[in-house]
């Protein structure tokens, strides 16, 4: 398994933050490669909700809300993909910093292929993954504080 910790803050309150977490369908707006966000089903909020994201340039993935703090924290985890992947799941943090938000992650997933896959995520998966959220978190910030 690998995990990926992630740590930015954001020059606003917390509930600028969560109003884009909370808001399953706003990731289209901060993440660079979603290209649409679906809410499925009726539940749009809390543990069990569920959303399908078309990607950039091609692909398709559906993930379901494992937690939910309202106002602090939002997990996830990946429910369908054709990622080389057994399991990914993550949880986002919020907390107050003064005049600022501290946004933390822990991204945790395991690559199939057994070996190979190991070899695949240690020498590219991983660095591509953290890059990729790096571009994903500036761009929440950015949104979150105001920027277009």
């Amino acid at each position: 398994m690998t995990t990926i910790h992630h740590e930015v803050q954001a020059n606003c309150p917390p509930e600028k933050v969560w109003a884009l977490l909370s808001d399953l369908e706003a990731v289209q707006r901060y993440n660079p490669t979603v290209r649409t966000a679906t809410v499925r089903g009726a539940r749009r909020t809390g543990v069990g909700a569920e959303r399908a994201c078309e990607l950039v340039p091609k692909g398709r993935v559906v993930e379901r809300v494992t937690h939910w703090e309202d106002g602090r924290a939002v997990g996830l985890e990946v429910a369908e993909s054709d990622w080389p992947i057994h399991f990914m799941r993550w949880v986002t943090r919020l907390e107050p910093a003064g005049a600022t938000t501290r946004i933390t992650q822990s991204l945790e997933y395991k690559v199939k292929f057994g070996p190979v896959g190991w070899l695949l995520d240690n020498l590219v998966m991983k660095r591509k993954l953290t890059s990729t959220l790096d571009e994903v978190f500036a761009s929440l910030v950015k949104h979150a504080e105001g920027a277009k």
